[in-house]
């Protein structure tokens, strides 16, 4: 028989995308969040164009390294609750939390583990990430944030669970009880300071200072770099196990009460009551 293949074909790539912005240049592919009006908060459509960016990266042989960026005055709100709110209002969940929705995908989809992506993230953040901007900060590889920008978790604040097993992989174990007991901020400099971060600059020079380290990785071999990147995930690999529970906490705190009052508290602009 004979070999089987499939050629990657550079049309492949997405198109016509409304809430990321996906370009190549050279061996980087760059990836930016782009729902400035919401804070780049995410919401089933976003997570499906994101990953259709992480699948195209990696597949395209060219691209060695991405660039995940956001336009306008923060990095990633973390999730739409404004879009969560809009579904249970009508008794319905989101399409990505829906299992009749050809949308499906607990958790959303769109963090680069969920398309198994083995190349290397650099994050350039600015103003803030907070929620799940946070752990797409985190899933990335390299990290860099403008002076005045901040990371957060702030599930809590809305009722949800969101993550945190990842975040206690990531962080020193105080910074992440700090982030996700408190919902406290972890700004730039303290970031810096604990090495959760490789660089803070001036805002105006946040993609400068990533395409430098862009450009950096780039001059590796391709296939080792990979396989540096594959080791690295697989050190940071949560059990089967753990991650189903994960799943299965997120789940009944997403369904309870407690959700539906922190996303009416957040609509309403006021604190939730919780009693």
């Amino acid at each position: 028989m004979a070999k089987l293949t499939s050629p990657y074909d550079p049309a492949m790539a997405p198109k016509d995308l409304k809430f990321v912005i996906y370009e190549k240049k050279g061996h980087v592919a760059y990836i930016t969040l782009n729902r400035p009006e919401v804070r780049n908060a995410l919401h089933t459509y976003s997570y499906r164009e994101m990953r259709a960016c992480w699948l195209d990266m990696g597949m395209d042989p060219k691209i060695r390294v991405g660039i995940v960026s956001a336009t306008g005055l923060a990095f990633c709100a973390g999730r739409d609750v404004k879009f969560l709110r809009q579904y249970q209002e009508q008794g319905k969940r989101t399409p990505h939390e829906d299992p009749t929705s050809p949308e499906y995908f607990w958790g959303g989809g769109g963090m680069p583990i969920d398309a198994n992506l083995e190349k290397p993230l650099i994050c350039a953040v600015q103003g803030f990430a907070v929620g799940v901007g946070l752990n797409l900060f985190l899933q990335c590889h390299l990290r860099v944030m403008a002076e005045d920008a901040w990371l957060g978790d702030q599930h809590t604040n809305v009722g949800r669970m969101g993550a945190p097993e990842q975040i206690y992989a990531a962080l020193p174990r105080a910074t992440a009880a700090y982030l996700t007991l408190c919902n406290g901020r972890l700004r730039a400099p303290e970031c810096l300071q604990q090495g959760i971060v490789n660089r803070v600059v001036p805002t105006e020079g946040l993609m400068a200072a990533a395409e430098e380290l862009a450009a950096m990785v780039a001059k590796g071999a391709p296939k080792a770099t990979q396989a540096v990147v594959k080791m690295m995930r697989l050190t940071a690999a949560f059990s089967p196990e753990l991650v189903a529970f994960s799943k299965h906490l997120d789940r009944e705190t997403g369904e309870s009460e407690e959700c539906a009052e922190g996303a009416r508290a957040f609509n309403e602009k006021r604190a939730p009551i919780w009693d």
